[in-house]
């Protein structure tokens, strides 16, 4: 029977796939909807005029929600020169402590984030565009992603100290 660190593993990485799909879709739509827009100005009547900035907040929360999916595939990038010159058990205690790093320092950011999110939602702040999106809900993005990117760290450090580790490149849905 799975531990109960092993099933919210396996349901974070269905809820990562999720948000990337998501993320995918978003670009998708945008793609159609900005020639739907150019056209439709174009013929006389009226364009989208949140699109632009639609598209701005949909690539701000796709970039940095998708950012923990993009690490646990091996897709962001990295310079293995380090690692691949060290012996095979130093070479995982750097990627360990590399790993640990990276969830200290995401959980800062969240910590950080969080502050911002919970400031700008007591003085309720909206930013001078068309759009108005609260700047809470713009910060809100930034913390839930830096605490995804917390708990996927957290989980290469795991799975970086398995004996049958192999860190791999899986880029794609």
């Amino acid at each position: 029977m799975a531990s109960l660190i092993d099933r919210f593993e396996i349901l974070f990485e269905k809820f990562n796939l999720f948000v990337a799909i998501c993320v995918a879709g978003s670009i998708g739509l945008f793609a159609v909807l900005v020639p739907f827009d150019f056209f439709s100005r174009k013929l006389g009547l009226r364009g989208l005029e949140w699109l632009n900035e639609g598209a701005e907040y949909g690539l701000y929360a796709g970039v940095f929600l998708s950012a923990s999916w993009v690490l646990y595939k091996g897709a962001h990038v990295r310079v293995d020169i380090l690692l691949t010159a060290l012996p095979k058990w130093a070479a995982r205690k750097v990627e360990r402590a590399v790993d640990l790093f990276g969830a200290l320092l995401c959980f800062c950011m969240a910590y950080f984030g969080a502050n911002g999110t919970l400031s700008a939602y007591a003085f309720g702040s909206l930013p001078d565009k068309d759009l108005q999106v609260p700047n809470w809900i713009v910060l809100a993005v930034f913390t839930v992603s830096f605490v995804m990117l917390a708990i996927e760290f957290l989980y290469r450090f795991r799975r970086a100290g398995q004996s049958d580790h192999k860190t791999t490149s899986d880029i794609g849905f």
